[in-house]
Protein backbone atom coordinates (compact mmCIF):
# COMPACT_ATOMS: atom_id res chain seq x y z
CA UNK A 1 0.00 0.00 0.00
CA UNK A 2 1.16 3.31 -0.86
CA UNK A 3 1.61 5.69 1.73
CA UNK A 4 2.38 8.90 1.95
CA UNK A 5 2.37 12.19 4.63
CA UNK A 6 0.76 14.77 3.05
CA UNK A 7 1.31 17.37 5.03
CA UNK A 8 2.71 17.89 8.80
CA UNK A 9 1.39 21.05 9.19
CA UNK A 10 2.27 22.93 12.81
CA UNK A 11 -0.40 25.35 11.98
CA UNK A 12 0.24 27.48 15.13
CA UNK A 13 3.52 28.78 13.87
CA UNK A 14 2.00 29.79 10.88
CA UNK A 15 2.46 33.65 10.86
CA UNK A 16 -0.90 34.80 9.26
CA UNK A 17 -2.84 32.58 11.40
CA UNK A 18 -5.19 34.53 13.59
CA UNK A 19 -6.28 31.08 15.96
CA UNK A 20 -3.69 28.65 16.91
CA UNK A 21 -4.00 25.08 18.28
CA UNK A 22 -3.65 24.05 22.08
CA UNK A 23 -4.09 20.37 22.90
CA UNK A 24 -6.38 19.60 19.62
CA UNK A 25 -8.31 16.56 20.35
CA UNK A 26 -10.54 15.50 17.68
CA UNK A 27 -11.61 16.47 14.02
CA UNK A 28 -14.70 16.11 11.62
CA UNK A 29 -14.47 17.11 8.01
CA UNK A 30 -17.37 19.20 7.42
CA UNK A 31 -17.85 18.41 3.40
CA UNK A 32 -20.86 20.64 3.10
CA UNK A 33 -18.77 23.44 3.92
CA UNK A 34 -15.01 22.39 2.68
CA UNK A 35 -13.51 22.62 5.95
CA UNK A 36 -12.10 20.52 8.86
CA UNK A 37 -13.40 21.09 12.61
CA UNK A 38 -11.38 20.67 15.21
CA UNK A 39 -11.68 20.18 19.11
CA UNK A 40 -8.95 22.66 20.57
CA UNK A 41 -9.76 21.16 23.60
CA UNK A 42 -7.22 23.49 26.08
CA UNK A 43 -8.31 26.47 24.83
CA UNK A 44 -12.49 25.55 24.81
CA UNK A 45 -13.13 26.05 21.29
CA UNK A 46 -14.11 24.10 17.86
CA UNK A 47 -12.13 25.63 15.30
CA UNK A 48 -12.92 25.74 11.25
CA UNK A 49 -9.55 24.92 9.04
CA UNK A 50 -10.44 25.94 5.65
CA UNK A 51 -8.43 24.21 2.75
CA UNK A 52 -5.81 27.07 2.25
CA UNK A 53 -5.37 26.11 6.08
CA UNK A 54 -6.39 29.43 8.14
CA UNK A 55 -8.11 28.85 11.50
CA UNK A 56 -10.82 30.37 12.50
CA UNK A 57 -13.45 29.58 15.72
CA UNK A 58 -16.32 28.14 15.15
CA UNK A 59 -17.82 28.18 18.27
CA UNK A 60 -15.68 29.19 21.69
CA UNK A 61 -19.00 27.59 23.67
CA UNK A 62 -17.64 24.05 25.01
CA UNK A 63 -15.54 24.26 28.14
CA UNK A 64 -13.34 20.99 27.38
CA UNK A 65 -14.19 19.57 23.88
CA UNK A 66 -13.16 15.90 23.01
CA UNK A 67 -14.26 14.24 20.83
CA UNK A 68 -16.63 14.89 17.92
CA UNK A 69 -19.09 13.50 15.33
CA UNK A 70 -21.00 14.88 11.93
CA UNK A 71 -24.13 13.69 11.61
CA UNK A 72 -26.33 15.55 8.97
CA UNK A 73 -26.29 18.90 9.37
CA UNK A 74 -24.95 18.93 13.16
CA UNK A 75 -21.66 18.44 14.64
CA UNK A 76 -21.86 16.75 18.28
CA UNK A 77 -19.25 17.02 20.66
CA UNK A 78 -18.01 15.30 23.98
CA UNK A 79 -17.81 17.98 26.34
CA UNK A 80 -17.21 16.93 29.87
CA UNK A 81 -20.43 14.56 30.80
CA UNK A 82 -22.36 16.33 28.45
CA UNK A 83 -23.34 15.83 24.67
CA UNK A 84 -23.57 19.29 22.90
CA UNK A 85 -24.62 19.86 19.08
CA UNK A 86 -24.36 22.83 17.00
CA UNK A 87 -25.59 23.63 13.74
CA UNK A 88 -23.02 23.51 11.02
CA UNK A 89 -24.53 26.61 9.02
CA UNK A 90 -24.26 28.76 12.11
CA UNK A 91 -22.68 27.52 14.70
CA UNK A 92 -25.98 28.15 17.09
CA UNK A 93 -26.06 25.03 19.96
CA UNK A 94 -29.24 22.85 19.44
CA UNK A 95 -28.33 20.33 21.59
CA UNK A 96 -27.40 20.36 25.31
CA UNK A 97 -27.54 17.09 26.96
CA UNK A 98 -25.70 15.47 30.51
CA UNK A 99 -25.46 11.92 31.06
CA UNK A 100 -26.00 11.92 34.40
CA UNK A 101 -22.83 10.71 36.18
CA UNK A 102 -20.59 10.55 33.02
CA UNK A 103 -16.81 10.69 34.66
CA UNK A 104 -14.86 12.20 31.03
CA UNK A 105 -16.93 11.65 28.19
CA UNK A 106 -14.28 11.01 25.54
CA UNK A 107 -14.64 9.42 22.06
CA UNK A 108 -18.06 9.48 19.66
CA UNK A 109 -19.39 7.91 16.96
CA UNK A 110 -23.14 7.31 14.94
CA UNK A 111 -24.54 4.89 12.83
CA UNK A 112 -25.34 8.05 10.42
CA UNK A 113 -28.67 7.93 11.54
CA UNK A 114 -30.50 8.56 15.36
CA UNK A 115 -27.87 6.56 17.31
CA UNK A 116 -24.78 8.43 19.21
CA UNK A 117 -22.61 6.67 21.39
CA UNK A 118 -19.83 8.24 23.52
CA UNK A 119 -17.11 6.28 25.58
CA UNK A 120 -17.17 7.37 29.28
CA UNK A 121 -13.03 7.31 29.47
CA UNK A 122 -13.36 7.46 33.22
CA UNK A 123 -16.33 5.89 34.07
CA UNK A 124 -15.41 2.86 31.90
CA UNK A 125 -18.96 2.90 30.00
CA UNK A 126 -20.45 3.01 26.42
CA UNK A 127 -23.55 5.23 26.51
CA UNK A 128 -25.89 5.15 23.34
CA UNK A 129 -27.86 8.35 22.80
CA UNK A 130 -31.29 8.89 20.54
CA UNK A 131 -30.66 12.06 18.81
CA UNK A 132 -33.95 11.29 16.82
CA UNK A 133 -35.41 14.12 18.18
CA UNK A 134 -33.40 17.25 19.25
CA UNK A 135 -36.27 18.16 21.86
CA UNK A 136 -36.62 14.84 23.70
CA UNK A 137 -32.93 13.40 23.85
CA UNK A 138 -32.75 10.31 25.95
CA UNK A 139 -29.69 8.11 26.65
CA UNK A 140 -29.04 4.35 27.52
CA UNK A 141 -25.50 2.83 28.43
CA UNK A 142 -25.44 -0.84 27.25
CA UNK A 143 -22.43 -1.28 28.84
CA UNK A 144 -22.40 -0.36 32.53
CA UNK A 145 -18.95 -1.43 33.14
CA UNK A 146 -16.27 -2.39 30.24
CA UNK A 147 -13.22 -3.57 32.33
CA UNK A 148 -11.13 -1.58 30.62
CA UNK A 149 -10.90 1.95 29.80
CA UNK A 150 -12.57 2.74 26.31
CA UNK A 151 -11.19 5.39 24.26
CA UNK A 152 -11.95 6.16 20.17
CA UNK A 153 -15.14 4.81 18.56
CA UNK A 154 -15.48 3.54 15.14
CA UNK A 155 -19.41 1.96 13.53
CA UNK A 156 -18.12 -0.32 11.26
CA UNK A 157 -21.12 -0.24 8.75
CA UNK A 158 -19.88 -3.64 7.06
CA UNK A 159 -19.96 -5.35 10.34
CA UNK A 160 -22.64 -3.69 11.95
CA UNK A 161 -20.64 -3.50 15.26
CA UNK A 162 -19.06 -0.76 17.11
CA UNK A 163 -15.53 -0.70 16.77
CA UNK A 164 -13.71 0.42 20.36
CA UNK A 165 -10.51 1.34 20.97
CA UNK A 166 -8.79 0.77 24.32
CA UNK A 167 -6.47 3.05 26.23
CA UNK A 168 -3.51 1.67 28.45
CA UNK A 169 -0.06 -0.71 28.15
CA UNK A 170 -0.63 -3.61 25.74
CA UNK A 171 -3.42 -1.43 24.08
CA UNK A 172 -6.50 -3.60 22.24
CA UNK A 173 -9.27 -3.34 20.18
CA UNK A 174 -13.02 -4.81 21.28
CA UNK A 175 -16.48 -4.69 19.31
CA UNK A 176 -19.97 -4.08 20.61
CA UNK A 177 -23.00 -5.09 18.94
CA UNK A 178 -26.54 -4.50 19.60
CA UNK A 179 -28.19 -6.16 22.26
CA UNK A 180 -24.79 -6.84 24.11
CA UNK A 181 -24.20 -5.76 27.45
CA UNK A 182 -20.59 -6.01 27.03
CA UNK A 183 -17.56 -5.79 24.41
CA UNK A 184 -16.39 -8.54 22.42
CA UNK A 185 -12.45 -8.89 22.60
CA UNK A 186 -11.08 -8.51 18.91
CA UNK A 187 -7.39 -8.31 19.53
CA UNK A 188 -4.55 -7.27 21.95
CA UNK A 189 -1.78 -5.43 20.79
CA UNK A 190 2.26 -5.02 22.19
CA UNK A 191 1.76 -1.22 21.77
CA UNK A 192 -0.36 1.46 24.27
CA UNK A 193 -2.33 4.12 24.53
CA UNK A 194 -4.94 3.72 21.44
CA UNK A 195 -7.04 6.82 21.39
CA UNK A 196 -8.46 7.08 17.67
CA UNK A 197 -9.82 4.39 15.48
CA UNK A 198 -11.16 4.82 11.75
CA UNK A 199 -11.48 2.13 8.64
CA UNK A 200 -10.72 3.43 4.91
CA UNK A 201 -12.60 2.54 1.62
CA UNK A 202 -10.77 -1.18 2.05
CA UNK A 203 -12.09 -2.15 5.51
CA UNK A 204 -8.29 -1.70 6.60
CA UNK A 205 -8.18 -0.47 10.17
CA UNK A 206 -5.90 2.45 11.60
CA UNK A 207 -5.38 3.36 15.37
CA UNK A 208 -3.39 6.29 16.69
CA UNK A 209 -1.24 4.91 19.41
CA UNK A 210 0.22 7.45 21.79
CA UNK A 211 3.36 4.89 23.11
CA UNK A 212 4.88 4.41 19.15
CA UNK A 213 4.34 8.54 18.25
CA UNK A 214 2.86 6.77 14.78
CA UNK A 215 -0.49 5.90 13.20
CA UNK A 216 -0.37 2.20 12.66
CA UNK A 217 -2.39 0.11 10.29
CA UNK A 218 -3.74 -3.38 10.28
CA UNK A 219 -5.46 -5.04 6.86
CA UNK A 220 -8.98 -6.18 6.89
CA UNK A 221 -10.56 -8.28 8.01
CA UNK A 222 -10.07 -6.89 11.64
CA UNK A 223 -9.82 -10.19 13.78
CA UNK A 224 -7.70 -11.97 16.51
CA UNK A 225 -5.02 -12.69 14.18
CA UNK A 226 -4.76 -9.23 12.95
CA UNK A 227 -0.92 -7.27 13.40
CA UNK A 228 -0.46 -3.57 13.44
CA UNK A 229 2.29 -2.19 12.00
CA UNK A 230 3.53 1.93 11.56
CA UNK A 231 1.60 3.59 8.73
CA UNK A 232 2.45 7.27 9.89
CA UNK A 233 5.54 7.73 12.38
CA UNK A 234 6.47 11.06 13.50
CA UNK A 235 3.40 11.88 15.53
CA UNK A 236 3.53 13.31 19.14
CA UNK A 237 0.06 12.37 20.99
CA UNK A 238 -2.26 11.79 18.53
CA UNK A 239 -5.39 12.16 19.19
CA UNK A 240 -8.79 11.26 18.05
CA UNK A 241 -7.93 10.76 14.42
CA UNK A 242 -10.75 11.03 11.05
CA UNK A 243 -11.05 9.52 7.52
CA UNK A 244 -12.29 11.97 4.85
CA UNK A 245 -14.19 9.60 2.16
CA UNK A 246 -13.51 10.95 -1.02
CA UNK A 247 -9.74 12.59 -0.46
CA UNK A 248 -8.99 9.19 0.96
CA UNK A 249 -7.13 10.75 4.00
CA UNK A 250 -6.39 10.23 7.68
CA UNK A 251 -6.80 13.52 9.43
CA UNK A 252 -4.24 13.88 13.01
CA UNK A 253 -4.45 16.04 15.63
CA UNK A 254 -1.32 15.59 17.70
CA UNK A 255 -2.17 16.91 21.23
CA UNK A 256 1.78 16.68 22.20
CA UNK A 257 2.94 19.40 19.99
CA UNK A 258 -0.47 21.15 18.62
CA UNK A 259 0.05 19.90 14.97
CA UNK A 260 -2.01 18.35 12.51
CA UNK A 261 -1.11 16.15 9.82
CA UNK A 262 -3.12 14.75 6.47
CA UNK A 263 -1.32 11.04 5.99
CA UNK A 264 -2.96 9.87 2.30
CA UNK A 265 -4.30 6.14 2.21
CA UNK A 266 -4.72 3.97 -0.92
CA UNK A 267 -8.46 4.82 -1.05
CA UNK A 268 -7.36 8.84 -2.16
CA UNK A 269 -10.14 9.82 -4.99
CA UNK A 270 -12.24 6.38 -4.06
CA UNK A 271 -15.76 7.37 -3.24
CA UNK A 272 -16.66 3.08 -3.10
CA UNK A 273 -15.13 -0.11 -3.58
CA UNK A 274 -16.62 -3.58 -4.00
CA UNK A 275 -20.08 -2.15 -3.60
CA UNK A 276 -19.41 -0.29 -0.48
CA UNK A 277 -19.60 3.49 0.18
CA UNK A 278 -15.83 4.29 1.32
Amino acid sequence: MRTAIVAGLLLSAQSAQTQSLSGPESLEYDRANERYLISNRSAGQILARSPSGTLTVFTDDPAGPAGMEIVADTVFVADGSFIRGYRLSDAVRVVNYQIAGAGFLNGLASDGGARLWASDFSGQRLHQVDISNFASISHTTPISATGFTPNGLWWDRRNERLLIASWGSNARLFAWATGQTSATLIVTTTFGNFDGIVQDCDGRSYVSAWSAAAILSAPAPLNAQSQFTVFAAGQSNPADIAYTVGDGEIAVPNAGNNSLAFIATACAGVLFRDGAEG
